[in-house]
């Protein structure tokens, strides 16, 4: 991404963020809500995401990802017929990993 575009597209989510109650309002504050949590969660997981699967040697990173998106679809499904057991487990954390999981797989090294 050059200047110029994170330039603009901060100001879009400045615009935004003081557009209170809007759409736009909305999902700025959700998005930059995933964007602080996927960060943490990177650092608590060492940046693990961009190593190869222990298990898996020979899967490359964006495979591994996919395999995690895939993991997510069906726990989806799953919730969709099904209702939670583990309270962690909701419909809404599955969606924000599953996000998460969609961000990463576009910011992985290439």
């Amino acid at each position: 991404m050059m200047v110029n575009d994170h330039d603009r597209d901060m100001e879009i989510v400045q615009s935004a963020l003081l557009d209170k109650g809007s759409d736009r309002c909305r999902i700025a504050e959700v998005g930059l809500e995933m964007i602080s949590l996927l960060i943490q969660k990177n650092e608590d997981y060492g940046s693990s995401v961009w190593k190869r699967p222990i298990l898996a040697p020979s899967m490359n990173t964006c495979d591994a990802i996919l395999v995690r998106m895939s993991d997510k679809v069906s726990r989806i499904a799953n919730l969709s017929t099904n209702e939670a057991k583990v309270a962690s487990e909701s419909m809404e954390d599955t969606l924000r990993d599953l996000v998460g999981y969609g961000i990463l797989y576009m910011a992985a090294p290439r």
